[in-house]
C-alpha cells in the first residue's frame, strides 16, 4: 500500500506566515496550486481520499479528485 500526503493549497493567513484555525478557504493562489497539483499527479491510481473538514482541505481533495473517488472527511486531521 502507498500513501500520499498532500497539504491543502494557499489560503490568505498563509500570506502573512499566520498560523490559522479557522476555517478558511482557498485563495486565487491555492486554487492554482490545486490545479497544477492535479496535473503532476494524474498519473497516480488510488482507492479514495481521506481529508480534513476544513474548508481549504476539502476544496483541494475536490480539485484533485481527477478519477471522482469517495473523499472521506475524518474528524480527526483538523488542525
Amino acid at each position: 500500500m502507498k500513501l500520499y500526503l498532500v497539504r491543502h493549497g494557499e489560503v490568505n493567513h498563509n500570506l502573512y506566515g499566520l498560523y490559522n484555525r479557522e476555517d478558511e478557504d482557498l485563495n486565487e493562489t491555492g486554487i492554482k496550486q490545486a490545479e497544477e497539483l492535479k496535473e503532476k499527479i494524474k498519473a497516480i491510481k488510488y482507492d479514495f481520499i481521506i481529508c480534513s473538514p476544513l474548508s481549504r482541505a476539502k476544496h483541494t481533495a475536490d480539485i484533485i479528485n481527477i478519477d471522482n473517488k469517495n473523499i472521506i472527511i475524518d474528524d480527526r486531521l483538523k488542525e
